[in-house]
C-alpha cells in the first residue's frame, strides 16, 4: 500500500510527466509505483558548494542545459553563469529603456532559446534571445489591446512555448499562446493570497505560497482543484527523478520514499532548480550548489 507520502507526491508528479527538462518552471515526473522500484538505494550527496557570492536581493533562478540564469532583482539585472557558478553576462540596470529593468521578479529560461524576465515597476516581460538579444516586450496594451496595466510577478512556461504570467495587480493569470496572443485569463481562486512560485505542466498549474507553506493545484483553465500542505518549505522544485523541497537547513528529496541531507548552515532559499543531479539553491545574497544521487 502507498504511503501518505507516496500519494502527496503523485498528486503533482503524474501530471507533469510531459513537462519540460532542465528548467526550474516546468519538468517531468513519473508514477509513484515505478519510483519505488528504480530509487530504491540510499541516497548519496556531496557537501553543498556556494559557487557565486555577492548577490543583492536575488529572487528567481532558472536553468538551461548549459547555463544558470539569475534574477539580481537588488542591482535591477540578470545574470546569466555557467553551471560551475562563472559569471558569463549581465543584462540590465535600472531603466525603463530595452536591457533595463525595474524591480524585475522572476525569470524562466524555457529551453535556453528564449529568456523571459518579469519586469514589475515597468509593468511589462521582456524575452530575449539565448544570446541576450532583445526580442520583445509583453505589456496589457500590446499584448491584449487593454490600456489597463499589469503588474507581472511570476511567469511559467509550458512546453508548447505558451506562457503563464500571474498579474498582481488584477489578482489575475493570462495565458498567452507563443506568439503572445491572448489565449485565456482567469482570476486567482480565492483560496490562493498570494502566488509566490508557479508550476505548469500540460494538465494542471501549481501555485506555491509561501505564507501558508501551501502547493494550491489548478486546472489549466484557473479551477482551483485543491491543495497539498508544505510545511516550513522555502522553495520547491519537480524533476523527473521527484519532488524537491528545500528548507532552512535541509533539503529533502521525494520519490515515494523521503529522503534528507543536512546542508550544516542555515540557507534562507528564494528558490531552486533541478538540473539532473545538481541541485542549484538560490539565496538573497549567494547561490549554491549540491550534487545528490537518490
Amino acid at each position: 500500500m502507498l504511503s501518505v507520502r507516496c500519494w502527496m507526491f503523485s498528486l503533482i508528479t503524474t501530471s507533469f510527466h510531459t513537462l519540460r527538462v532542465g528548467t526550474k518552471k516546468a519538468l517531468p515526473g513519473a508514477f509513484c509505483f515505478l519510483l519505488l522500484l528504480l530509487f530504491s538505494t540510499s541516497p548519496s550527496a556531496q557537501p553543498l558548494q556556494k559557487i557565486y557570492s555577492g548577490l543583492d536581493n536575488a529572487t528567481s533562478i532558472s536553468i538551461t542545459q548549459n547555463h544558470i540564469y539569475v534574477v539580481e532583482q537588488g542591482k535591477h539585472r540578470l545574470l546569466k553563469l555557467d553551471h560551475s557558478g562563472k559569471l558569463l553576462d549581465t543584462i540590465g540596470g535600472r531603466g525603463s529603456g530595452n536591457y533595463q529593468f525595474s524591480k524585475p521578479v522572476d525569470v524562466d529560461a524555457t529551453n535556453g532559446l528564449k529568456i523571459f524576465v518579469t519586469d514589475y515597476n515597468n509593468r511589462r516581460v521582456q524575452v530575449f534571445d539565448r544570446r541576450g538579444q532583445f526580442l520583445s516586450s509583453l505589456t496589457a496594451r500590446n499584448s491584449f489591446g487593454s490600456t489597463d496595466r499589469y503588474q507581472p510577478t511570476e511567469i511559467a512556461v509550458n512546453n508548447f512555448g505558451e506562457v503563464y504570467l500571474v498579474d498582481e495587480d488584477q489578482e489575475r493569470v493570462f495565458h498567452f499562446d507563443l506568439d503572445y496572443n491572448l489565449l485565456d485569463e482567469f482570476r486567482i481562486p480565492s483560496e490562493i493570497d498570494k502566488i509566490d512560485d508557479l508550476l505548469v505542466s500540460s494538465t494542471q498549474l501549481i501555485a506555491f505560497e509561501h505564507e501558508t507553506n501551501t502547493l494550491h493545484k489548478l486546472l489549466l483553465n484557473g479551477s482551483y482543484n485543491g491543495f497539498i500542505p508544505a510545511e516550513d518549505v522555502q522553495s520547491v522544485a519537480v524533476s523527473e527523478e521527484g519532488l524537491w523541497m528545500i528548507f532552512d537547513n535541509r533539503m529533502e528529496f521525494e520519490n515515494g520514499d523521503q529522503k534528507s541531507v543536512e546542508f550544516g548552515i542555515s540557507i534562507d532559499a528564494k528558490d531552486v532548480a533541478v538540473q539532473r543531479s545538481a541541485i542549484f539553491i538560490l539565496a538573497d545574497n549567494a547561490l549554491y550548489k549540491i550534487i545528490f544521487s537518490p
